[in-house]
């Protein structure tokens, strides 16, 4: 591990533990290190800070390539996870693991920042899985009013005759019923939300649920571009194929890991896995496709990229689409 309190420079940067202000150009910039968390949230060293989605945590600029984010106090699961993705066969479809660090009391993974890559991008951060809470966290069957009253208010129908009855439900329904209100619970992955070039992010899209909606908003996303749904077509083939022949996802469960895609107007494109705070090891053999049941682990991973492949592959399939560089301009609704 390495200790940034034993001769560490920054570069451009003066760091505290609250803040970090960027000097470059002589222009002071003020970022407060208590935004949104998610691997989403990089620091784009060609423009600002861009943050897409994610829960609370911290991140920080390391280096000219790499960005600090900081982990749960008590916790190493996300750090134990990529130190064995680098020797895995997903190694090249993950962002780079450099290090552990602690500075000032608190610990950060050292990662690639994969925004380097690109100039002013388009991003689309994309929840994966059927599932995005973890069995611990629905294991009490206690029934609780104060869930009960998120339900109603959102679907008055949602609770059986007997929680009606009671005013309580279990977290385990109240959690299944909220992953039905997006795509995560039909299609196995939900679009958590998009930043598009010169535009501030738009992380309302939970909402987006049936296939259609989803196909929509991905031709938004791509402005029908076909060379770029092509490129994302064989690189979402390529984490699947990577995925299936992985060893350390074989017994793991994958809960509120995320794909990053990203493409400029330069025709640059990629996808990563991303965000492994939820990746837990098992004793069963997973096979990412299973429908769930507590106890058996299964995520619903290579589920929800099955039919993210499907898309794609529709788009450029489409029979209006076009050659390199072309648009496409019809989607077919019976998809």
């Amino acid at each position: 591990m390495f200790n940034a309190s034993m001769n560490i420079r920054f570069p451009k940067y003066v760091v505290d533990r609250e803040t970090i202000v960027s000097t470059t150009h002589g222009t002071p910039n003020a970022l407060d290190l208590s935004a949104l968390a998610s691997d989403a949230l990089v620091k784009n060293r060609k423009n600002a800070w861009i943050q897409l989605a994610g829960h609370p945590g911290f991140f920080a600029p390391a280096g000219p390539t790499t960005i600090w984010k900081r982990q749960p106090e008590n916790e190493n699961t996300e750090i134990k996870s990529y130190q064995q993705l680098m020797s895995d066969s997903v190694r090249d479809v993950v962002p780079r693991f450099h290090r552990e660090v602690r500075y000032n009391d608190g610990v950060f993974i050292e990662l690639e920042d994969l925004l380097e890559h690109f100039n002013d991008p388009n991003i689309m951060d994309i929840k994966m899985g059927t599932r995005t809470f973890l069995e611990s966290e629905v294991r009490n069957q206690a029934k609780r009013n104060d869930l009960y009253q998120k339900m109603v208010k959102i679907d008055p129908n949602e609770p059986t005759a007997e929680e009606h009855a009671n005013k309580a439900v279990t977290k385990l329904h109240y959690m299944e019923f909220r992953e039905k209100g997006s795509s995560t619970a039909s299609l196995g992955f939900r679009i958590e939300a998009v930043r598009m070039s010169g535009e501030t992010p738009n992380a309302d899209l939970k909402k987006v649920r049936t296939k259609e909606e989803v196909m929509e908003t991905v031709v938004r996303f791509t402005r029908c571009n076909y060379t770029i749904c092509r490129h994302f077509l064989a690189r979402l083939q390529e984490i699947r194929s990577r995925f299936e022949s992985s060893k350390f996802f074989r017994n793991h469960e994958i809960v509120g890991s995320s794909l990053l895609v990203l493409y400029d107007h330069e025709q640059n494109s990629n996808i990563w896995m991303i965000d492994f705070a939820k990746t837990l090891k098992v004793s069963e053999t997973l096979s990412h496709r299973a429908t769930w049941c507590i106890g058996n682990h299964e995520d619903g991973y290579l589920t929800g990229l099955d039919n993210l492949i499907q898309i794609f592959t529709d788009l450029t399939n489409c029979p209006q689409a076009g050659s390199d560089g072309d648009v496409i301009h019809h989607v077919n609704k019976d998809i």
